[in-house]
């Protein structure tokens, strides 16, 4: 059984926050969801129970197929286009992931980057803007090259169907 709140396409960000009882916090579009693990514990939990996968293999894929070897995107459901990505390094495994599919926006602002997500808001975050547009790069990239992926094995097998 999920002992965590479930991750959903709908969430804009993850972040850690510091609190007694809770690591990290996902927003999402109606409300925000607290969860006493860290984020990649989390997305590692709802990748299992949801996906019958894990972190670590979504981590060792990035690797083989992308060459990506340093904080990867984590593509949770293509069809979705639910891919997440961290915008720092974090040695406790809690970093700042954004949701690809809500993202609108980086700009900085009076020395603040302000990410805009497609519900309007605008969160203001001390990460550095050019490490931020790379990781958004880095992530459109893998998701480009795991949708046609994915379509070109669709073609394949049922072109083999048809031949059978």
């Amino acid at each position: 059984m999920l002992t965590v709140p479930e991750l959903t396409p709908q969430v804009l960000y993850i972040e850690p926050v510091v609190h007694p009882e809770y690591l990290c916090r996902a927003v999402h579009t109606d409300g925000i969801i607290y969860c006493r693990k860290t984020s990649e514990k989390w997305i590692d939990e709802t990748l299992v129970y949801f996906y019958s996968s894990s972190i670590k293999v979504k981590r060792q894929n990035v690797k083989m197929i992308h060459n990506i070897h340093r904080q990867q995107p984590i593509v949770i459901d293509e069809k979705f286009q639910f891919v997440l990505f961290p915008l720092a390094g974090c040695k406790y495994k809690n970093p700042f992931y954004v949701n690809l599919r809500q993202l609108i926006d980086f700009k900085m602002k009076a020395g603040k980057m302000i990410i805009t997500f497609a519900d309007g808001r605008e969160v203001a975050t001390d990460y550095d803007y050019k490490f931020a547009k790379k990781q958004y790069e880095k992530t459109l990239f893998i998701l480009d090259r795991t949708v046609k992926h994915q379509r070109a094995l669709k073609r394949y097998f049922k072109d083999k169907d048809m031949e059978a």
